[in-house]
């Protein structure tokens, strides 16, 4: 059994904080001034959680979505890489290992032993809210963020004791046969004015708890809320920086709300998910709607060419958390994203995006018409415009042709000989040429490495609204209870109660209203060709079920298009997959169809077998 020593407190976090407390004594008897206790030395602990999540980026956004459809390797991938996209990925593969997720659970755990510890009140909800239960939400809710991030992939995990804080007492704990034994625990007792004494204490632990998915999240949302009063330590205006960005890089009280959101629908919960949603993001039901009661609305301010914006900049209105990296003497936090996506030297371009997410963007068609005056043979009046030029090409993704980036002037021209079937100067332009992931590239030189990612934003909260609303039968068993026009109103309209007109959707703010003939709530939609938007079949879809299976359709291209390489595509699948399971629509075989299709046709038919098999869809939780 091992002494955890005094200084253990702040190992593994990374924030810096005065010479003294990173250097106590080691005695048991400490001066008060070394015991962490201080506002500002517990926020340099708080903030050092921070570089802890950061730390998990590149393993999120590379496990979220080169294992789903909008990704893949370029020959330029490394073998860990190779084994993410073909669903066989090894031990020592570097994207398998739990253990950073198991970091920031266990310098969370230490964080909120100390607040218990030396700021008691934290535990008494009717004690009058400081920081200390600001900084002690803030804790509980990292943790439980990296354990929901980490079940996600690994199906099922450990949930961890609170006295255990250190990665290598976790790895003991999980790792140690029969019953563990935690002993010395640091217990702090006032004595008198200027010092604390340790106390030694032992637990025994005799039953190690693995939680499933559905268990580890449903332990989240109960650890919030019976822990967390408050979230967020709000500094924006310390030294008269009025910084308005401070406030969204770290967790508060919204974050929290869209984090509950994606526990909740993880589960299927919706009548929760909804009564967050509605109040916070969504204001149906506000009377006198102006911009200060709507500020998660999706409409004009970031339109057209703005949408790109929302990735070289931090605005109030669309992030609600935002991970900020810097390229800076001061803190140096970078991650891999742009090395890996981008081609331009010395990054490595190891992956890029599919031919079906550009055929996403490519497909999009504006200010056309069509005739159903005979529904049988309903055909297209006037073509329309080509091309969601406002989050595919120059935003989400580009186009190369070795290695010159291909302005989009050619590209609109190439969409429209496409258009009007000119297939060899088609060809022409686009020999050569390939595809890069652009959207963590945009503002930034090639030697750049501190591409923020944004861990929630409004339209994401806006397409769950849209899937609780086409699934709304879930919520009471009512085979018959569905609203799609609601749900389709948040991917095109917008559904705000006012005069305010500028609303329009994730779809509509791009350009793209209600599409004529693939509306959902009627019996019929109708089959374009996505080269030339000429009307080639229709499918009928007479009951509540076909409806709601065509709306999650829709639903996933749109969060395609709208939230494409920022970490969540293969958890949608999964999400979305296990509730068509459980309601009789094969939602394995629909999984693992759309996913193999995307991949290199010798390679299809193997990791569409492997995907058949949902123990695939999980990597192995082993910590070491």
């Amino acid at each position: 059994m091992k002494k955890k020593l005094i200084y253990f407190l702040i190992l593994l976090v990374t924030a810096t904080s005065c010479e003294d407390f990173l250097n106590p004594s080691q005695g048991l008897v400490l001066p008060e001034e070394n015991v962490p206790a201080d506002e500002v030395e517990l926020r340099s602990l708080s903030l050092g959680l921070y570089s802890l999540q950061q730390d998990l980026v590149e393993q999120i956004v590379m496990l979220g979505e080169l294992r789903a459809d909008l990704l893949v390797v370029t020959p330029n991938a490394d073998p860990d890489l190779r084994e993410l996209s073909n669903f066989q990925v090894t031990e020592n593969n570097r994207y398998a290992s739990p253990s950073k997720f198991y970091r920031l659970v266990a310098a969370s755990n230490k964080l909120i032993r100390i607040l218990e510890q030396t700021h008691p009140e934290v535990l008494d909800k009717n004690s009058a809210v400081s920081n200390s239960h600001r900084m002690y939400g803030e804790a509980v809710v990292l943790r439980s963020w990296a354990y929901f991030y980490a079940v996600r992939i690994f199906n099922e995990i450990p949930y961890i004791p609170e006295s255990l804080n250190t990665i290598d007492e976790i790895n003991d704990y999980v790792n140690t046969p029969g019953s563990y034994t935690d002993s010395v625990y640091i217990n702090y007792t006032a004595n008198g004015k200027d010092t604390y004494i340790v106390r030694d204490t032992t637990f025994t632990f005799t039953e190690k708890k693995f939680l499933n998915q559905d268990l580890m999240t449903r332990q989240c949302i109960k650890d919030i809320m019976n822990k967390v009063r408050v979230v967020g330590v709000d500094y924006s205006n310390k030294d008269k920086t009025n910084d308005a960005t401070w406030n969204i890089t770290v967790w508060n009280e919204t974050a929290l709300k869209a984090f509950l959101v994606q526990m909740y629908m993880h589960i299927n919960n919706y009548t929760d998910a909804l009564t967050i949603l509605e109040p916070n993001f969504l204001r149906r039901s506000v009377d006198n709607v102006t911009d200060a009661n709507i500020k998660y609305a999706i409409d004009s301010r970031f339109s057209g060419d703005k949408w790109s914006t929302i990735f070289s900049s931090i605005d109030g209105y669309e992030h609600i958390f935002t991970l900020q990296f810097q390229k800076t003497q001061a803190s140096w936090q970078l991650n891999n994203l742009q090395y890996y996506f981008s081609n331009l030297a010395p990054n490595v371009y190891a992956v890029k995006p599919t031919q079906k997410s550009i055929r996403l963007w490519e497909s999009q068609w504006k200010n056309y018409s069509i005739n159903t005056t005979d529904p049988n043979k309903a055909f297209t009046v006037n073509q329309g415009t080509p091309g969601d030029f406002s989050r595919g090409f120059g935003r989400s993704f580009t186009y190369a042709k070795k290695g010159v980036p291909l302005t989009q002037t050619t590209v609109a021209y190439m969409l429209d000989l496409k258009a009007r079937g000119f297939w060899d100067e088609v060809n022409d332009i686009m020999k050569d040429v390939d595809t890069v992931a652009y959207k963590y590239t945009i503002g930034k030189g090639a030697f750049d490495k501190n591409a923020n990612f944004i861990v929630y934003r409004a339209p994401a909260m806006h397409l769950y609204a849209a899937e609780i609303f086409a699934n709304r039968q879930y919520l009471d068993g009512n085979s018959n209870r569905h609203d799609i026009s609601a749900a389709e109103d948040y991917i095109y309209t917008g559904d705000y109660i006012s005069t305010y007109d500028s609303h329009a959707g994730t779809a509509g703010r791009a350009g793209f209203p209600l599409k004529f003939g693939k509306t959902v709530d009627r019996d019929r939609y109708y089959i374009f060709d996505p080269n030339n938007n000429q009307i080639i079949g229709y499918k009928d879809i007479p009951t509540t079920n076909d409806k709601q299976l065509y709306m999650e359709d829709i639903i996933m291209d749109e969060r395609a298009r709208e939230l494409a390489f920022e970490g969540e595509r293969f958890y949608d699948y999964i999400r979305i997959a296990r509730r068509r399971q459980a309601s009789g629509n094969n939602g394995i075989e629909w999984l693992a169809e759309n996913i193999s299709k995307t991949r290199p046709a010798s390679e299809r038919a193997a990791i569409k077998a492997r995907l058949l098999d949902e123990k695939n869809w999980y990597l192995p939780f082993i910590l070491k």
